[in-house]
């Protein structure tokens, strides 16, 4: 039996911060910290993982998020081209309503489980109510509480 969709929308597939040439620079002069650091501890294994580690802040860093739709069904939220996560796998759902944001905010599902990482995903704004709407009518909503590696991604751009 196919399963009824509710809402449909298009969101990038994650939030892109532009950055500068100084932001780049920054991380390469942390990472040659790091890299002496390891140096001089003798852990040459160390210093070549960050070494690879800043050639893919480089490549990640500059890269442009694609936009992907997705679909809030009756039995979860698909996430196309085919990945479905069910409602019965989460515990609850937040939305952070992005002030500084005019056209986008993000609806954070919660699963069952200590170490499940939550699934977040960019809703534009118009979309909100109605994603919200249904839901509720399955998952409890909770408040928004960004975490600590929340506030430092935002803090150090990525």
């Amino acid at each position: 039996m196919e399963e009824e969709f509710k809402v449909k929308w298009h969101a990038p597939e994650f939030e892109h911060r532009e950055r500068n040439v100084s932001w780049y620079w920054i991380s390469m002069i942390v990472a040659a910290a790091i890299i002496a650091f390891a140096v001089w501890q003798k852990n040459f294994l160390f210093g070549l993982f960050i070494v690879i580690a800043e050639m893919l802040v480089i490549v990640w860093g500059n890269r442009t998020p694609r936009i992907i739709p997705f679909l809030l069904t009756d039995k979860g939220v698909r996430i196309e081209p085919g990945k479905l996560h069910l409602f019965s796998e989460m515990e609850s759902f937040s939305v952070d309503e992005a002030l500084h944001d005019e056209e986008w905010d993000t609806v954070i599902f919660h699963f069952h489980g200590t170490f499940k990482l939550p699934l977040i995903i960019k809703l534009p704004k118009e979309k909100r109510e109605e994603v919200r709407t249904h839901v509720k009518k399955t998952l409890k909503e909770t408040d928004y509480e960004p975490s600590f590696l929340d506030s430092l991604e935002k803090i150090i751009g990525f």
